[in-house]
């Protein structure tokens, strides 16, 4: 017997349990921005078939040489037509939920479960339309004055005045920016990419805050850059924890920055899907692989490719990770 009852006393432990919140605390997600910069296109159904051409061609400069008098000269080699082919594949995930689980799990746990699932489909298509990109022979190394440097030193980070060469390299290219930026081409960066840009004032000339802090609109991004990171010289510059890291050199963020149609992005029955299809299986009253209704399985699934359309078009960003 207890002669003091209190919420430690073992004698009278079956008194008091846990009480569950239930709220859930919102997940940590990543920025996904590259789904939104992928061309899409769609093979429909019952097509009889899963691979798809686009079909890129090289614009050609006319010719400025007088024809010959009564004369018109010869044929020229006008027409170029490149074939890119990819192949929708499919993705997916799935797990499983007890029966009893089910049944006894607070209210609001399978609607977590679903964004989690919702998530995890999500940061796929984001990874395959990446991925894409980065197949691009095109590069930079910060700090270069060109792109295709020999090496990346370890204190090669970007910087502001690294923006317009990428805004260089695609105008060089004739390549066209993004109407939801402003017809702006997008560079993709890591937060930590974003820290050491911002805070640079090595250059104080060309350091962010010095080139955006005269201007009414550039000041104002300095402040109120929530949504993204700001913009220069024909850049905007997103942010996204989905940006890795690979040894370049030294050990270096993998950024990517995209002009239209430099990634196709292909779907079955509609036009490259930004989001996955949710599946939720219950036991039916005639299901024979689960007589007991013992299971409910829950996952994604995407059936989709993406396809690097034009390496003029895309260009990868290679920036020396902080040591400190």
């Amino acid at each position: 017997m207890s002669s003091q009852i209190d919420v430690a006393d073992s004698g009278v432990a079956g008194v008091w349990t846990e009480y569950i919140n239930r709220e859930f605390v919102p997940g940590l997600t990543a920025n996904l921005v590259f789904a939104q910069y992928a061309e899409p296109a769609m093979i429909p159904r019952g097509a009889g078939g899963h691979v798809a051409i686009w079909n890129v061609p090289t614009m050609r400069s006319g010719s400025v040489t007088p024809l010959t008098v009564c004369s018109s000269s010869t044929k020229t080699d006008m027409v170029t037509i490149t074939k890119v082919t990819a192949g929708v594949t499919s993705y997916g995930e799935w797990f499983e939920i007890d029966d009893l689980a089910m049944q006894t799990q607070i209210t609001g746990a399978l609607d977590q479960y679903r964004d989690i699932v919702q998530y995890a489909g999500a940061t796929a298509i984001d990874t395959l339309v990446k991925n894409a990109g980065l197949a691009t022979t095109n590069f930079f190394h910060a700090g270069d004055v060109a792109t295709q440097g020999d090496v990346l030193a370890a204190g090669d980070q970007l910087k502001a005045k690294d923006l317009p060469q990428i805004a260089g390299f695609f105008r060089g290219k004739n390549a066209k920016g993004w109407p939801n930026l402003s017809n702006d081409f997008m560079v993709a960066i890591h937060p930590d990419m974003e820290t050491t840009m911002v805070t640079d004032v090595t250059t104080a000339a060309l350091s962010w805050s010095e080139v955006n802090k005269y201007v009414p609109r550039g000041f104002e991004q300095l402040i109120d850059n929530h949504s993204f990171v700001g913009r220069m010289n024909g850049i905007s510059v997103l942010r996204t924890t989905m940006i890795g890291t690979v040894a370049e050199d030294v050990s270096a963020h993998q950024a990517l920055a995209l002009a239209r149609w430099g990634v196709g992005w292909l779907g079955v029955g509609k036009k490259g899907p930004k989001a996955p299809t949710i599946k939720i299986k219950r036991p039916g009253p005639q299901s024979t692989n689960d007589p007991l209704d013992m299971c409910c399985t829950m996952g994604w699934k995407v059936q989709a490719v993406g396809k690097l359309l034009d390496a003029s078009r895309a260009l990868v960003v290679y920036s020396a990770v902080d040591a400190e």
